[in-house]
């Protein structure tokens, strides 16, 4: 794989291992992302051919991990196959194998006031949140958030953003893949975003946004306001506003923007039968997914993410949310271990 010069800055300047850049750094976020202008080049493996090559046969996912442009197909000459061996890779953060080492994750104790998300520390600046949401859309948070920071410091304010040089943004975040679409979506909203800021007063529609066919009835252009029981959103006019950033936006900021509460958990909430919006939410995204399941525990309950389903926590399972340790997917749920586990320090769900 070929790594572009500003990406190795970025690593030696920060300190990642070159495996940051690699297929592993994508996360299973739905992606926001359109494919008719993909920005892979420096991703996909390059596959020179012979002046007269053999016959053609694909390339399986079984011998290349990486996944191809859609609606086009790698090819490599027949007779150039080689098998390629997968070396094992050992976490130390683990002290032994509880399951696929992807599929695990640090899960603190529910005592603690924060799970470590970028979306907890953005919550009262949801434009700022957004954004992080663009730059975290398939991409490792190891990789996104410094370059995240960079940008935030030569790009202040909204305003800087939406009169932000394409060319120099792009140029600043090449490093993460998509650079031309995150860079056009973050300008296009910070220019949405001073003209027309969200207001809860005023929604859009999502298509099939949180389930299929929810917006149809909704116009393209309509506004509607807070009390019409269609399904609609106040961000949902925002260029570059897709599943995840809907998600982590309702999560973190949408009470606080329709005045229910001071924030996402609910603080100075006095509204009869007030229900915090995270608890609505059933997000694709596995890091959104754990967090959930972290604040779940916190009130005694074990969260279905597909059904929102909700059961009472045993007492074992309440005394390791209070230790914390390791948490391993089960057909998409995040299951704590009750088995003692050697805490991690620091690192949580977005690093």
């Amino acid at each position: 794989m070929s790594i572009p010069r500003e990406a190795w800055q970025l690593l030696v300047e920060f300190k990642l291992s070159p495996d940051f850049l690699s297929d592993s750094s994508l996360s299973d976020a739905p992606s926001d992302f359109d494919w008719d202008e993909p920005d892979l080049t420096p991703i996909l493996p390059v596959i020179s051919f012979p002046p007269k090559s053999p016959p053609c046969v694909p390339l399986s996912t079984n011998e290349n991990p990486r996944t191809p442009v859609k609606g086009t197909s790698l090819l490599i000459p027949e007779s150039n196959k080689a098998p390629r061996v997968k070396s094992a890779k050992l976490s130390p953060y683990f002290p032994k194998v509880l399951a696929d080492a992807e599929s695990c994750l640090p899960f603190p104790s529910i005592n603690v006031p924060s799970f470590g998300l970028i979306q907890e520390q953005l919550a009262h600046d949801p434009f700022r949140l957004l954004i992080a949401t663009i730059f975290l859309n398939r991409t490792r948070g190891g990789v996104a958030l410094p370059v995240l920071f960079k940008v935030f410091d030569r790009y202040p304010t909204i305003e800087a953003i939406a009169a932000a040089d394409e060319s120099e943004f792009v140029s600043m975040i090449r490093c993460l893949g998509f650079q031309n679409q995150r860079a056009r979506k973050c300008i296009a909203l910070a220019k949405t975003w001073l003209t027309n800021p969200p207001h809860k007063n005023k929604r859009y529609r999502k298509l099939h946004y949180p389930r299929k066919l929810d917006g149809r009835d909704v116009g393209r252009d309509e506004c509607i306001n807070e009390e019409d029981l269609r399904v609609a959103w106040e961000i949902a006019h925002l260029p570059g506003v897709g599943a995840y950033s809907l998600d982590s936006w309702r999560i973190f900021c949408r009470d606080e923007l329709r005045d229910k509460a001071s924030d996402w958990q609910g603080t100075g909430a006095t509204e009869v039968g007030f229900v915090a919006e995270w608890k609505c939410v059933l997000p694709q995204d596995k890091e959104l997914r754990a967090y959930l399941s972290w604040m779940w525990l916190k009130e005694g309950w074990i969260w279905d993410h597909n059904t929102g389903d909700l059961t009472a926590a045993s007492d074992k399972m309440m005394r390791a949310a209070h230790s914390g340790g390791v948490a391993h997917e089960e057909d998409g749920n995040w299951v704590l271990e009750t088995s003692p586990v050697k805490a991690v320090n620091g690192l949580h769900g977005s690093e």
